[in-house]
Parts: C-alpha cells; sequence; structure tokens
C-alpha cells in the first residue's frame, strides 16, 4: 500500500459501528436530541484539537460532514421509510423478510425464490445482516432496536465508499483542489445519503464496486497474482450482492486487455504473455464460482432464468423516443407518480434519472414548502454539476496530449460507460417507473467526479482558472445544496 494510506479510518468505522449498534440511541427521534448535538460538538472539539495532525484538512472535513450527514439521515429515517423492495420486518415478503428467513432457518432459501419476493437476490447482504442480527440477539438487543440496528450496515459501506473513492484519487495523484472536488459531490451525493438507510442490497454492492474500481487500478500499476485474486475476489463478491455488478466487471474488463496488449508488445514478449494467461485463469478461477454461484444454483434447482426480475413498482406507459428524451417540463422538483397524485409517471428518462438520484421515488411536496423550494435549489445545482461532470467525462474520452498511459482513463471511460449503457436498456426495456431508478447504476456515481478531479488538473496546468473556479464552485454548490435539503428533511 502507498505511503500516506492507512486502515486507521477503517478501523474507526468498524468501531463507529459497534458504538451505534450497542451504545447509542439511533431511533428516529434522536436526531434533535442533546445527546446527538453533544456527539456533534465531541467530535467538533477532536477534530479541532489534531487538526495538525490530519492531512488534507479541507478534504477531511468533507468526508466527516458527509459521514455526519449519512449518520443524521439514517437515524431520522425509520426502516419502512423511503426502500426499495424492503416492505418492513415481518411482513413475509421484501429483503427484509429475506434477511429473517436465513436468520430464522440458518441456511438460505429452499424453495424457488421466485415464490417470495425480493428472494430472487443473491444473498451475501441478506447472510451479513443476518449475522448482524443474531449478535444483536446475544448481546440482549430486542425489535425494534434490532431492526434498526440493521440500517447501520449500509450507513458502514457507504462511508467505506467515500473512504475507497478518497484512496483511487490518491493512487492517481491528484492535487489536493481535485481531490476535494471529487470528495465534495461524492460524500454529499444524495443517491449515496439514500443508500446509507437502506435495507436492501444496494450499498454493499456499490462499495464492492468501487473496491474493484481501485484494486484494478492497483493491478494495473503493478500486475501480479496476488493483486488479481483480490480483484477476482472483490468483484465476485458484488455480483453475490447484486448481480447487476458485473457491469463492472465488463467495464474493467478492457483495461486488462490494454495491459497485457501493452507489457507483452502485442503479444510478442511469450514469458510476459504466460505471466498474464496464468493472472487471467486465476482471476477465472475465482471470479466465476463466487460471482455465478447464486445463478447456477437456482437455475439447477428451480429452473430459473439466470437474467430473472420480477416487475416491480407502477407500470409507465411509454409514450416514444421523443418524449422520452426531449420533454424536459416539469412542475415538481420531485419524481411524477400517478401513486403519489399526479396526472402522470415521469416518462422522461432524463429526468427520471436526475430526479431520482437525488430524491429516490419520495414526494416531498407534503412535508413542508420550505423543503419543496430547497428541492428546486438541488434540482438547479444538480443540473450544473451534472453538465461539468459529463463535459469531464466527454475529456477524458480525447486523445491528451504528451499522454503516454492511457490505461487509467480508458478504465473510468469503459465503466462508466458500460454502467450507463446497462442502465439506459434497462430503463428502455422496462415497463415500470421504478426501472427508470438511477440505483441501477450508482456506481457510476463515483466515476464522474473522479473524472472531475482529473480534469481540474489538466485545466489547473495548462492556467486555466475561470474553468477551474467555475469547476469548484458548482461542486461546492451542489454538495452544500444536498447537505441543506437532507438536514431540513430530518429536522422538519
Amino acid at each position: 500500500m502507498r505511503s500516506g494510506y492507512s486502515f486507521r479510518p477503517v478501523i474507526l468505522l468498524f468501531c463507529a459501528m459497534l458504538f451505534l449498534a450497542f451504545c447509542f440511541d439511533i431511533s428516529a427521534g434522536s436526531i434533535k436530541t442533546a445527546s446527538f448535538a453533544f456527539l456533534l460538538i465531541c467530535i467538533v472539539i477532536g477534530v479541532c484539537a489534531y487538526k495538525s495532525s490530519i492531512p488534507a484538512f479541507a478534504v477531511f472535513i468533507t468526508y466527516l460532514t458527509g459521514v455526519f450527514l449519512k449518520l443524521s439521515y439514517m437515524i431520522y429515517t425509520p426502516v419502512w421509510c423511503r426502500q426499495h423492495d424492503v416492505i418492513d420486518f415481518g411482513a413475509g415478503e421484501g429483503h427484509a423478510a429475506y434477511i429473517e428467513y436465513i436468520l430464522a432457518h440458518k441456511a438460505l432459501p429452499d424453495f424457488d425464490p421466485r415464490t417470495v419476493w425480493a428472494f430472487f437476490q443473491p444473498p451475501l447482504h441478506h447472510l451479513v445482516a443476518a449475522v448482524w442480527m443474531w449478535l444483536g440477539i446475544r448481546c440482549g438487543i430486542t425489535p425494534p432496536r434490532l431492526y434498526k440496528n440493521v440500517q447501520i450496515l449500509p450507513f458502514i459501506y457507504m462511508c467505506m465508499t467515500m473512504y475507497i473513492i478518497y484512496m483511487i484519487c490518491r493512487e492517481l495523484d491528484m492535487k489536493k483542489q481535485s481531490v476535494l472536488i471529487t470528495m465534495l459531490i461524492v460524500s454529499f451525493h444524495p443517491i449515496y445519503i439514500l443508500m446509507s438507510a437502506s435495507l436492501n442490497n444496494d450499498a454493499l454492492s456499490v462499495m464492492l464496486s468501487v473496491a474493484a474500481l481501485y484494486t484494478a487500478i492497483r493491478w494495473y500499476k503493478k500486475p501480479g497474482p496476488l493483486l488479481i485474486s483480490a480483484l477476482a475476489l472483490v468483484i465476485g463478491l458484488s455480483m453475490s450482492a447484486k448481480l447487476s455488478s458485473v457491469l463492472t466487471a465488463i467495464g474493467i474488463g478492457p483495461i486488462m486487455i490494454y495491459k497485457i496488449v501493452k507489457d507483452t508488445g502485442a503479444f510478442r514478449d511469450k514469458g510476459r504473455l504466460l505471466k498474464h494467461i496464468r493472472d487471467l485463469f486465476i482471476f477465472a478461477l475465482i471470479v466465476f464460482p463466487l460471482g455465478l454461484w447464486w445463478t447456477v444454483r437456482n437455475s439447477i434447482l428451480f429452473n430459473m432464468p439466470p437474467t430473472y426480475i420480477p416487475e416491480v413498482g407502477e407500470q409507465v406507459e411509454k409514450f416514444g423516443i421523443v418524449p422520452t428524451f426531449l420533454d424536459l417540463r416539469t412542475a415538481s422538483p420531485f419524481l411524477y407518480m400517478k401513486a403519489n397524485g399526479y396526472g402522470y409517471d415521469e416518462y422522461n428518462l432524463i429526468l427520471a434519472t436526475v430526479k431520482s438520484s437525488l430524491f429516490g421515488e419520495g414526494d416531498f411536496v407534503s412535508v413542508s414548502p420550505y423543503l419543496t423550494m430547497a428541492g428546486w435549489i438541488l434540482l438547479a445545482a444538480a443540473a450544473i454539476s451534472l453538465t461539468v461532470r459529463l463535459a469531464s467525462f466527454i475529456r477524458m474520452c480525447a486523445p491528451v496530449e504528451g499522454e503516454e498511459d492511457k490505461g487509467i482513463r480508458l478504465m473510468l471511460v469503459s465503466v462508466f460507460a458500460v454502467s450507463l449503457i446497462g442502465y439506459l436498456a434497462f430503463a428502455l426495456s422496462g415497463k415500470n417507473l421504478s426501472a427508470m431508478n438511477f440505483r441501477y447504476c450508482a456506481a457510476a456515481a463515483a466515476v464522474l467526479p473522479v473524472c472531475t478531479g482529473l480534469w481540474y488538473d489538466m485545466l489547473y496546468e495548462k492556467g486555466k482558472k475561470g474553468a477551474c473556479a467555475l469547476i469548484m464552485i458548482s461542486s461546492a454548490a451542489f454538495a452544500l445544496s444536498s447537505l441543506a435539503f437532507y438536514i431540513l428533511l430530518g429536522l422538519l
């Protein structure tokens, strides 16, 4: 591991997980209590006292604020609120029931997973959550605290995701300002805030997909059996959490091919080629059994198709390609749904994607007019920031003057493109509103900020101060508006 990296943040997150589960009140109303306020005060005093020992102070504050924003959201969000395919504990179906089944039977479902809602998903997250609940029961935790404690897991996953993105920035030798820009977007991106309290398998899948991206960069710089094994392990585990994580593996594929061709001189160096073939064999030996065992098991036992996905959510009437992409009319910052009392569903894919990345499928109009106003501000800031991020992605696709090694840039472009194409294909083919939810390609939201940071470095070296200022201001505005919205939501 490079100098400057540390496992201490991981240890601290583990300690925080135990503290929250067994020593602190995380009931929905505790965010408004004195204990939560004093917790914040103690953390601020500790940071101020040791700030000289903390590298990249602005980046650290950004990360820490992102952690506490997610913690706040996790605390004030009940286990049944703003969830996807969860319903509630005791409901008999959904992700919560999946966890309860494993906890009660100490085994995976022995029936066709299609017969119970959400049981078709790979079980890694549900296994971890069941073990976590088992530990809570042994420590005397009883419902509903036991159920609430499960939300600590996705909170930790999202905090780990932020830290892995920071490690990616360091691995790419990005300047402090570029790291700050990347962390502003990642730490306050609403999709990761929403996932920090979600009981389904999205958060674990995203964390492992981002970890695969980091491991692939490490392997690209120094290929060998150890790192290729680690890459296969992380990708396999991500697929054991959610099968759609295979899109990350497909996106990483081109960098592996590029590296082999580059190292072997277009396959002329037989010695190096044999070493790479050995590594690929190790990779396949780990990733295929680990990533596909659930799919193969269900195919053999229950004849379940590998790509089985049930019809989910509210059905959406399709209006054709032009309105799907070009009709940008909207009267609310939140997602239009007939289920929320609107006259039609948000059939425009662009609006549905952006809105779902900011607010999920929730409608907050009835909460407060102030929250609706904050929603409009966040939507506007997100539109500007997203435009900048997409511009950075386009720039990453173009040749860079004097660049000797295109591998890392190729991987970032490939991972984002494959994730986006997979999402768009699913959204356009699906007949339900839930198919147009950005959570299906949430890992891609971590790639664009890295591209933006790299672009900032390029502009800074060329002396483009105006463009650099625009990137910094738009990123900060996006972060602040997201922070304001989700803090306001918890206080109202």
